[in-house]
């Protein structure tokens, strides 16, 4: 069954909880097997385990985080997903970093996730 633009848009509001929320097996159950992923000028990650142990590797180099949603808009199979993430530096001031990521699906699996975004206040 193929998602529709309302499904698609309650799969990233429910993948941006999962991060939040610390559940790396919940973000990554949206993920085709042999899915890719990117983060930033990162080298490429091949499949959903490869995805999960990255995402739960992040949230353990991050206080805490919070992803808002500034926008959404679907383009035939691609999701552009406009991002502001919320965390704190290491010195504990409060940071906005934008972000901008490109999901590819398949029916409803995402099959490539391209993360633009620039971590390094957060790790500074």
């Amino acid at each position: 069954m193929t998602r529709t633009a309302f499904d698609r848009t309650e799969m990233v509001r429910r993948m941006c909880a999962a991060v939040d929320g610390g559940d790396a097996e919940a973000f990554g159950a949206w993920f085709a097997s042999d899915a890719t992923y990117v983060f930033g000028n990162h080298e490429p990650l091949a499949g959903r385990d490869a995805v999960v142990a990255a995402t739960a590797g992040a949230a353990g180099a991050l206080p805490w985080v919070r992803h808002v949603i500034d926008q959404i808009v679907e383009v035939g199979d691609q999701l552009f997903c406009r991002f502001t993430i919320e965390t704190e530096s290491p010195d504990g001031k409060p940071l906005a970093l934008p972000c901008v990521t490109v999901i590819w699906m398949s029916g409803d699996q995402i099959v490539d996730y391209r993360v633009h975004m620039d971590v390094s206040p957060a790790m500074a």
